[in-house]
């Protein structure tokens, strides 16, 4: 089993009510909605950090003069490799 902490947060009643209600109408303690939830949103973020550091990635290399292509050269090529039956699949 995982170590687990307590871990306050402070939000509205109103809210913390309504969350409570709604995870008990589920058959879940509101502790289980919410350990769901934050794996969720840092899952998401860190996906999101790793698009950041590839796009950053991609400009760092086209600022140090790697080579970039217009989507008709991409297309051009694309038909190039289909006629000679190049491509994968």
């Amino acid at each position: 089993m995982t170590a687990t902490v307590n871990f306050m947060i402070r939000i509205p009643e109103d809210l913390r009510n309504r969350a409570k209600a709604v995870a008990a109408l589920r058959g879940e303690t509101l502790s289980e909605v919410l350990r769901r939830r934050l794996l969720q949103y840092v899952s998401e973020a860190e996906e999101n950090a790793d698009d950041v550091r590839y796009a950053h990635d991609v400009l760092s290399r086209i600022a140090a003069g790697a080579p970039t292509y217009s989507h008709e050269e991409v297309w051009a090529e694309i038909e190039e490799l289909e006629a000679q039956d190049a491509l994968p699949g």
